[in-house]
């Protein structure tokens, strides 16, 4: 057999070929047969022999918490238990909840697809499915009289799963569900997701449409060749398949030169890909993690290591998008924190963030950039980023706004956060939200992200002094006219939301002078330059508004409020 090397290209393309390491690898015995350099692969082409399973196993195993067989298999020990102790009327809700979404699937077009791919005559998934009833307590009735009812059901749905858990059963409609949950996003119209094929098995047709060309490609003669993939410049014997493929059948990408031969030079087409090519683009999927219907995947191109370690997910039924787009920059962080900044700097070249939205038909695919600037601003600030994980906020009536998220927005965008400072301040003064710490956090972050981008910065030190004159004033009010407080507050706030130095001034020196207070002339210098005043006062609004940070252990004390 001949060894395959594949060397990383266009975003696209290194997607699929993260996704062929991660299927090859997610077999036991080819864990260490993929041979990863720099910027390429290699392996041996009997290595996919066995592939056309792999490629579904993988998948299947990939989003087990999410596809709906699994769903429906992992309740067989809670109907068990159902059983044994018996159902009241909140467990006959959650009961009735689990039978409706039963039968909607096994009654659905993919499962009924699936059937006739298992054309068992013996046992019809769909006249069972016509059996399941929803359980429903009549006037005067209580859960007693529902009993032998309830039993039947439990009873008849235990018999569907233990159908669903033989291997070839869960076999096809697992690959179904994956087919049209996750693969048919990225790519359609060809192999099992040609409409003609919805009745084959999916095992082989991927084998034969995607594994087989490879195999007989690799064993072609190509002296007389004169055609090259337009992707990795392999000679192609033949423009016409199996030799050779467009891309036309992946979401969003080429253009069909049979069709549209316009659109190439001299009305002749050279987009053009190789088999290999083509079995690395069908193992895009394998790449992207998805989570009802949207993608991410990370584009750290420096090398085949940083691109998968980089997208090392592990997907679980509680996990969001925003979660896993968290977890992506902390582990291109982390591949950061073994090397020194200089060589952090040297190294890591940006890096494209690919998002991916299956339900947006006419654009997919999303893309950000994260520069070597923005991976060192989150380097530098990586133990205050983790202490903002999972904190949200309240703006509206079933909206909150998931502070972690915003912030790396704002990263992303070369933007400052004075807006969300604004945001979380004035929701502080109301009393709608009331932890001032993250408060003061975004305020440290935001410094040294004006400070890394060239801007005058405040340092550390000074931001805790401005937030110690704020607590001292407050220490001043409290003793005599506590209640003004929060008049100053709100229109100090009003003054840094529009940067009118003149009017915070004014009001600083209307709270100070009422308390016979000198102002302390740091303030004077601070308010020259305008990101320096926003820091600052904002600063002193959060001591003003009655916070005492912890000097030492911050990490730990997140949530302390005075």
């Amino acid at each position: 057999m001949s060894v395959i090397k594949i060397e990383l290209s266009d975003w696209l393309k290194n997607a699929g070929i993260i996704g062929l390491v991660n299927i090859l690898e997610s077999s036991s015995e080819l864990k260490n047969k993929v041979n990863r350099r720099n910027n390429f692969i290699e392996f041996d082409s009997s290595e996919l022999d066995n592939f056309h399973q792999l490629y579904f196993e993988y998948l299947i195993n990939k989003y087990k918490a999410f596809i709906s067989i699994e769903k429906i298999i992992s309740k067989e020990e809670w109907i068990k238990d159902l059983l044994d102790k018996g159902i009241n009327e909140k467990g006959l809700d959650s009961l009735n909840i689990y039978i409706k979404y039963l039968k909607e699937r096994l009654k659905s077009a993919s499962y009924k697809s699936a059937y006739e791919i298992l054309s068992d005559s013996n046992y019809n998934l769909l006249d069972k499915s016509a059996l399941l009833k929803e359980l429903k307590l009549k006037k005067k009735q209580n859960i007693s009289d529902i009993n032998s009812d309830f039993k039947a059901q439990c009873n008849f749905i235990l018999e569907i799963i233990e159908y669903l858990n033989k291997p070839q059963v869960r076999k096809i409609i697992a690959a179904k569900n994956v087919i049209y949950d996750v693969i048919q996003g990225f790519w359609s119209d060809v192999s099992f997701l040609n409409k003609n094929n919805s009745k084959l098995n999916m095992y082989e047709c991927y084998k034969n449409d995607f594994v087989g060309p490879v195999k007989n490609y690799i064993e072609a003669d190509f002296k007389k060749a004169k055609n090259t993939c337009f992707t990795c410049d392999n000679k192609i014997q033949k423009l016409s398949k199996p030799f050779a493929f467009d891309i036309t059948w992946i979401t969003k990408m080429g253009v069909d030169g049979s069709r549209k031969s316009s659109h190439f030079w001299n009305y002749y087409s050279d987009a053009n890909i190789c088999p290999i090519c083509n079995l690395i683009y069908s193992c895009i999927p394998a790449a992207f993690s998805v989570i009802n219907g949207k993608g991410l995947f990370i584009n750290n191109n420096q090398s085949i290591s940083n691109i998968i370690s980089a997208n090392a997910h592990v997907l679980n039924g509680n996990k969001t998008l925003d979660e896993l787009e968290e977890e992506t920059y902390f582990n291109i962080v982390d591949s950061m924190e073994q090397k020194s900044v200089e060589e952090a700097k040297s190294e890591v070249e940006n890096i494209q963030v690919v998002k991916f939205d299956k339900n947006n038909a006419s654009r997919p695919y999303t893309f950000n950039v994260l520069s070597k600037d923005k991976l060192l601003i989150i380097k530098n600030n990586k133990k205050i980023l983790q202490q903002l994980l999972n904190k949200k906020v309240k703006l509206a009536k079933d909206y909150y706004l998931n502070i972690y998220s915003a912030v790396v927005d704002r990263i992303y965008n070369g933007k400052n956060l004075f807006d969300l400072l604004d945001t979380l301040t004035r929701l502080r003064i109301s009393g709608e939200y009331k932890n001032s710490y993250v408060i003061y956090l975004l305020i440290k972050l935001n410094d040294d992200c004006i400070g890394m981008r060239g801007g005058s910065r405040v340092y550390q030190k000074n931001i805790d002094k401005f937030k110690d004159y704020g607590i001292n004033l407050k220490k001043k009010y409290e003793k005599e006219g506590g209640n003004k407080i929060p008049g100053i507050l709100y229109r100090l706030q009003n003054a840094l939301k529009v940067k009118d130095v003149s009017r915070f001034m004014d009001t600083l020196i209307n709270a100070y002078t009422s308390k016979k207070q000198p102002i302390p002339v740091d303030f004077v210098q601070a308010l020259q330059d305008i990101d320096k005043f926003q820091t600052i006062g904002y600063a002193f609004l959060i001591g003003l508004q009655g916070m005492e940070v912890p000097r030492h252990n911050e990490e730990n004390n997140i949530n302390k409020e005075v």
